[in-house]
């Protein structure tokens, strides 16, 4: 079976100043890869060039084929700030849109979208914007409405970032039951413990460890040199 990511010698940078360099790595299907570095790394722009938003040099497939508006269909990317997705009057009006504009008659795709909230224990603000609802109900909100897709890899950008530990343990548990494959960035090393089972680590645009999430989490002096603890 084909991998759903495949990374080759990737490079990007604004100007004249690089930010990453000969990034290669892969994501086999419904698996679930985390990154992690200090701030500066890298972790934020290279979501941004496999999610097509950036064009870098270096080659992205996606489960098979050359990243293509066709072949990117099949991911989803959940940003830093749940802000920048949703944005409709009421919440169930964000996840019903992805469905109405690809056709979905309008019933069925606000049915769908309440029903997709429900399953992030979000049913009771189905009728609110999301400007008011909390901080982690509304990066709940904005996993929802990736999942409309349906997408077959997920690219989370600081998932955690601003939440207290409730919210986080929430979020992780949502994440555990979608069967995609995952690639989350984020500066929560318990965070990746629980939902990651292999970690890269950038350093100065760079990947300068590759391993399972448990093994490399334990090294010291790799997270020290690499400015994380």
């Amino acid at each position: 079976m084909t991998a759903a990511l495949e990374v080759s010698r990737l490079s990007f940078g604004y100007g004249s100043q690089p930010v990453l360099e000969d990034i290669s790595f892969t994501v086999g299907r419904n698996e679930s890869v985390g990154i992690v570095g200090a701030n500066g790394s890298g972790k934020s722009t290279l979501l941004w060039c496999i999610a097509g938003l950036l064009r870098a040099k270096g080659t992205v497939r996606l489960f098979g084929e050359p990243s293509s508006r066709s072949s990117r269909a099949r991911l989803a990317m959940v940003f830093q700030n749940p802000e920048d997705q949703l944005f409709m009057p009421a919440l169930v009006q964000d996840l019903a849109l992805p469905l109405l504009n690809r056709g979905v008659e309008r019933e069925k795709a606000f049915r769908e979208a309440g029903a997709r909230l429900a399953d992030f224990g979000l049913e009771d603000y189905r009728d609110r914007p999301a400007a008011h609802l909390s901080l982690g109900q509304r990066k709940r909100a904005a996993l929802a409405l990736a999942l409309m897709r349906d997408p077959e890899l997920l690219l989370l950008d600081e998932p955690t970032a601003e939440l207290d530990g409730r919210a986080v343990r929430l979020l992780a548990g949502a994440l555990e039951r979608i069967p995609a494959a995952k690639l989350i960035a984020t500066h929560d090393l318990g965070f990746l413990r629980r939902t990651t089972t292999r970690t890269l680590l950038l350093r100065a645009g760079r990947i300068a460890a590759d391993g399972p999430t448990e093994e490399l989490l334990a090294n010291e002096p790799l997270l020290e040199q690499a400015g994380l603890i």
